[in-house]
């Protein structure tokens, strides 16, 4: 036997002004393709031969140019018309927040499953893996017959649930049945930073999860939070639950009435966890922390959720406040023009310039004048592994104990492995301000204390602030709204 797979991920988020284009993704083919998808070993020990066209990943950004998706799904559904004598299922790994620039119904996802299904026909079996911050709706799950997501935010369980589900099709290609999703659309649209697993109501949500999984009837259950960064109709929270056999739906129909009704009637626990604040209280609370490292995050400029790393609100609070001799990183602005002045220059040289590219109030640009100290590397951090795209500086600001690191690109700086990269050590800092929401997974350990601050931005936290106008309502929080109604 054969199966195709093929990965295409992007957060894509409205709100950031540059589009992205096919050079800021990382693009894969081959045997470089099947090994970054992390399921090799799955589909070959089960017998089958694997037909791989492209992994296609993409950091959060802004939204996806046409043309380059044009050739990424070309890529995906050339191979697939090429092969389709050939392959007996497909597996994807797509994340369901895409959205594509001048796209008709906007995410690539839905986009793309619509086509595979219409190119292989009715039966052909179809896995697909998903972030739970992407988009689901019944057009999508009805078109395939596997449909999970990871249960961990942050993402600690991302390859775990890749490999579970090519087992979940190796199982369905041995065994073949009919395999029918059931999906309950709840009117509820949260961001991550108000569905992290290790709270309530997630906590318990992923629990039932389990529980009802270890019921044979149920082959898959998973939760979507759904994704609030760009308006489209498909926004909302969604569980999935897909049965074993047909003789099962009935049973699998109950679990999703089940675990929706819950997450409804515990809506009014999705709410930041933590230590949250205003940016200058945030900055006032890290300060006064006695230990280190503090990790500051610049929630509104958040480059895990499409921010553009602009954002100069934190430099510009931090430059204001007493910071009573501590040391302290800025990780990092994004100012492509700054880091064209400073390659120019040499380590140890005094540097003058404006640090931010002036778009707006966020990213209102800051007199720097000080030391250039590092040049380093900026590396993205995917799949395990970094990815070089381009030099990054660090500029301690004179008369402070301010360094601030100015990057090429949206970088966000979570593992030891990024900061070493960039040449500097995250423990010899007190506070590190970094372009987040909630902690990121290998920062955690790391992190003696941890403020949010709730700063404007592309990723706002007040998600009741962005103005929607293509979505279902009534829509939780937006509306105030007692009755569960599910979205069709």
């Amino acid at each position: 036997m054969k199966v195709f797979v093929a990965h295409m991920t992007s957060e894509c988020n409205e709100h950031v002004s540059r589009d992205a284009t096919l050079d800021d993704f990382l693009l894969l083919y081959g045997d470089e393709c099947i090994d970054a998808m992390n399921i090799r070993d799955i589909f070959e020990g089960a017998g089958m031969d694997i037909v791989p066209p492209i992994f296609a990943g993409l950091s959060p950004s802004g939204m996806i140019e046409r043309a380059a998706f044009d050739f990424i799904a070309d890529k995906m559904l050339s191979a697939l018309r090429e092969h389709l004598s050939e392959i007996d299922g497909i597996y994807l790994q797509l994340h369901g927040a895409s959205g594509i620039r001048g796209l008709d119904g906007v995410s690539a996802e839905h986009w793309l499953v619509r086509r595979t299904r219409e190119i292989v026909g009715a039966h052909m079996p179809i896995a697909l893996v998903m972030d739970p911050h992407g988009n689901v709706t019944g057009d999508l799950v009805y078109r395939t017959n596997i449909v999970r997501c990871y249960r961990e935010s942050p993402h600690i369980d991302t390859i775990e649930t890749e490999r579970l589900v090519a087992e979940k099709l190796v199982d369905l290609l041995c065994r073949r049945r009919p395999m029918r999703p059931v999906m309950r659309k709840l009117p509820i649209m949260v961001g991550g930073e108000r569905s992290v697993s290790a709270e309530e109501p997630m906590r318990t949500i992923n629990r039932m999860l389990d529980e009802a999984e270890a019921d044979p009837r149920v082959f898959s259950d998973s939760y979507h939070v759904g994704y609030i960064r760009h308006d489209d109709d498909k926004l909302g929270a969604a569980v999935v639950v897909v049965p074993n056999d047909p003789a099962d739906a009935a049973h699998c129909e109950q679990v999703a009435d089940r675990i929706a009704a819950y997450a409804w009637e515990h809506r009014e626990e999705f709410r930041f966890t933590g230590n949250y604040d205003e940016p200058d209280v945030s900055v006032a609370r890290a300060v006064a922390y006695p230990g280190k490292t503090a990790v500051i995050t610049d929630s509104g400029d958040n480059c895990g959720a499409g921010g553009a790393g602009y954002g100069t609100i934190m430099l510009r609070e931090l430059l204001a406040a007493d910071l009573h001799g501590k040391r302290v990183l800025v990780a990092g602005v994004n100012d492509p023009a700054a880091c064209e002045h400073l390659a120019g220059v040499s380590v140890g040289e005094h540097v003058e310039f404006d640090l931010g590219v002036n778009e707006d109030e966020v990213s209102a640009a800051v007199p720097v004048a000080g030391t250039l100290s590092v040049v380093g590397q900026a590396a993205m951090a995917s799949g395990g592994q970094l990815h070089t795209v381009g030099a990054s500086y660090i500029v301690r600001i004179d008369a402070t104990d301010i360094d601030v690191l100015v990057m090429p690109r949206n970088v966000q700086y979570g593992t030891m492995e990024q900061f070493a990269a960039a040449g500097v050590d995250f423990h010899d800092y007190d506070i590190v301000v970094v372009k987040m929401g909630y902690l990121d997974t290998y920062l955690i350990p790391e992190t003696a204390f941890h403020v949010m601050a709730l700063t404007d931005g592309p990723t706002i936290q007040r998600s009741e602030h962005i103005p929607f106008k293509r979505i279902f309502r009534p829509m939780w929080p937006i509306d105030d709204m007692d009755e569960l109604v599910y979205i069709e």
